[in-house]
């Protein structure tokens, strides 16, 4: 047999298993595509949120490796789900942790640092101005102790007197120099130290930024990654989806109460607050604030049996927590509520115009139909979910005892319906802040009680009626007898409703009695002592109310009158 034919067949059988190894190598490789998907929407919970990423993707043919990126450190990996659209198959999700090689610190560190030491040496140069001052201080008070202590001022009899007052003259011009030397180095120091402790605030805060920073962007930190595998029949696109819980964000809520008249209802705007240190800017997404919180858990409540016996005394030693969020839509989206157009010019939308209340089983969704941009800062961005008018009554309180004004109370029926939460509220009365108050709707009842602030269109004077007032002796008993009078006036051109409050003292031991003299038609509570009158008054009317009452106690005791 030929030698070249036999080399043929062996070269011919080299390739052909070279060729079966490789494309056994190439069908068992996996083939990845890296891809970092961006947050699109977000649930916030009052503890939480839960995150939406989304990102378009190329499939190959045949099984892949999608590894998802840019997602927060902060996440909660038992809640991780994924999904995607376009023709593949997902198989498996798995979350893993990826370390990067180590690398230097970050140049906006390096910045921060480069600032810190340049304040740190400019506080040097003035450490050392700072003790040539006390080095010269030091001098002035030699000079001035020396200038004090001299002999010359101890002048003889036999001195003439044009010596005499030429030296009291050189000590008096002396001293007066010695003196302002000493203020102008005493305000250089005051200077000095000023601006010592703004160049201290100043490192403080740089290092602060320096820390943050150096914790937000450490490159030297685990990338969270969601590792996907899909399986095509052939290569095609497709977007995939991550969603999970993180606990670095959450959500508070507030209130602005806006009243312009009496006569007409109450708006209150709702507002949330949202903050979130997911690390992750939220940027142009779409935001629902949920009622739920994740925290909670739902682990059912058992009852276990209540052993009843004796409270046995133990010891135990002791051992050693309102930035606007710029909207997508619009360059600012201000909540202007007092605003008035005139004319044929539209009036501006409000971000609260585009909220849909969406009730689930349990909690409360409030879906907001605008992008917003909320920052990993940590700080309450306000987002306006909704406004409504609530029928309001209105009415004064007036307590003439401890304040001659009358305050403006509105009485707001029908919120139950706004599925409010715990959270403080503004105050505004005829475009006038007029104050803050805070609303708990699991203490309310069925009517909202707020003061929206003093009126200075009711008049109210109260004074003691001297002719009617006396105190005298009595036999064994002292008898005081008090009356006052409390004017109130309606200067307004609308009819109000007042109610006026006063008390009489309560006794609680036998010898002290207390007798109501006139009340001028007022109801008397008494189990407290409180007066009340409800008066409704024509406009530019006024009337007097008259409290007279007696105490009639031993005369040798000293009451808290």
């Amino acid at each position: 047999m030929p030698a070249s034919w036999y080399e043929n067949t062996i070269m011919i059988r080299s390739t052909i298993f070279t060729l079966l190894l490789s494309l056994s190598l190439g069908a068992s490789a996996q083939k990845q595509a890296n891809v970092k998907a961006d947050i699109d929407r977000a649930i916030v919970f009052l503890n939480g949120a839960q995150l939406f990423h989304s990102a378009s993707v190329s499939i190959p043919a045949g099984p892949s490796e999608i590894i998802i990126q840019g997602l927060s450190q902060s996440l909660d990996q038992n809640s991780i789900q994924g999904g995607g659209s376009g023709n593949f198959t997902i198989m498996d999700i798995q979350y893993q942790l990826y370390y990067p090689e180590p690398v230097a610190n970050t140049t906006e560190v390096t910045k921060t640092d480069k600032k810190i030491l340049a304040i740190q040496d400019s506080m040097i140069m003035l450490d050392f101005q700072l003790k040539s001052l006390y080095a010269k201080k030091e001098v002035i008070d030699v000079q001035k102790t020396m200038l004090m202590n001299n002999k010359l001022l101890n002048t003889n009899s036999t001195d003439s007197l044009e010596l005499i007052k030429n030296s009291v003259q050189y000590y008096e011009e002396k001293l007066q120099q010695l003196l302002t030397a000493g203020l102008e180095n005493e305000k250089a120091q005051y200077l000095l130290n000023v601006e010592r402790g703004r160049m201290q605030q100043r490192i403080y805060e740089l290092q602060v930024y320096r820390n943050q920073q150096a914790q937000s962007i450490n490159p030297n930190a685990p990338i969270p990654q969601v590792v996907m595998q899909v399986f095509a029949d052939a290569a095609t696109s497709g977007t995939v989806r991550v969603d999970y819980l993180t606990y670095n964000a959450g959500w508070y809520a507030t209130y602005d109460i806006r009243a312009t008249d009496v006569a007409k209802p109450i708006d209150i705007t709702y507002k949330a607050n949202i903050w979130q240190t997911s690390g992750l800017d939220w940027k142009n997404v779409e935001i629902t604030c949920s009622t739920g919180n994740p925290l909670l858990g739902n682990t059912l409540p058992q009852l276990t049996t209540w052993y009843l016996g004796y409270y046995q005394q133990y010891y135990q030693r002791d051992f050693d927590d309102q930035v606007n969020a710029p909207a997508a839509a619009t360059d600012a989206v201000e909540e202007v509520l007092s605003k008035t157009v005139t004319g044929d010019t539209k009036a501006a939308g409000y971000a609260n115009q585009y909220t849909t209340v969406q009730p689930t089983l349990t909690n409360v969704e409030f879906e907001i139909d605008l992008k917003y941009t909320i920052p990993s800062d940590g700080k309450g961005h306000i987002v306006a979910l909704q406004t409504e008018q609530l029928t309001t009554t209105f009415n004064y309180l007036i307590v003439p005892k401890i304040e001659q004004s009358a305050f403006l109370i509105a009485r707001i029926t029908d919120w139950e319906t706004l599925n409010l939460l715990p959270g403080n509220a503004n105050l505004y009365f005829n475009n006038s802040y007029v104050g803050k108050t805070f609303l708990n709707p699991l203490a309310l009842s069925d009517t909202l009680s707020l003061s929206m602030g003093r009126d200075k269109g009711i008049e109210v004077e109260r004074k003691m009626v001297a002719d009617k007032s006396s105190d005298r002796l009595i036999g064994l008993n002292e008898k005081k007898v008090m009356t006052y009078t409390t004017k109130v006036r309606n200067g307004k051109s609308i009819p109000i409703e007042v109610i006026i409050m006063e008390h009489i003292p309560v006794s609680q031991v036998d010898d002290i009695e207390v007798e109501l003299l006139e009340k001028s038609g007022g109801e008397l509570d008494e189990l407290t002592g409180f007066i009340t009158w409800r008066e409704k008054m024509k406009p530019k009317a006024d009337k007097s109310y008259t409290l007279s009452y007696e105490i009639t106690f031993p005369k040798n005791a000293q009451l808290n009158l």
